[in-house]
């Protein structure tokens, strides 16, 4: 039995922070985007779904403000990490 396990805000994260990325100026790299995607993903709150429904459901119900505002908050702050120290 294989078990599938996701957490969406995954595509979420990936979906915002490339709109945050542009207009910041920030290197659009791939290595600069996976350090701006990991440690926002490190420091929010995972949403796992265990099936396609659960999935589609997730995604399409709207995060509420204060998981929103979170998430904005720390893709800046790892937009501004990885400008000022970039690993390339």
């Amino acid at each position: 039995m294989s078990v599938k396990v996701k957490n969406v805000m995954e595509d979420i994260v990936f979906a915002r922070m490339e709109s945050i990325i542009e207009k910041s100026g920030c290197c659009q790299c791939d290595q600069c985007k996976s350090d701006v995607a990991a440690y926002t993903l490190s420091n929010i709150k995972p949403k796992y779904v265990s099936t396609v429904s659960g999935e589609l459901f997730s995604k399409s119900v709207q995060l509420d403000p204060d998981m929103e505002n979170q998430m904005v908050l720390l893709l800046a702050e790892a937009v501004q990490l990885v400008q000022q120290k970039p690993r390339h």
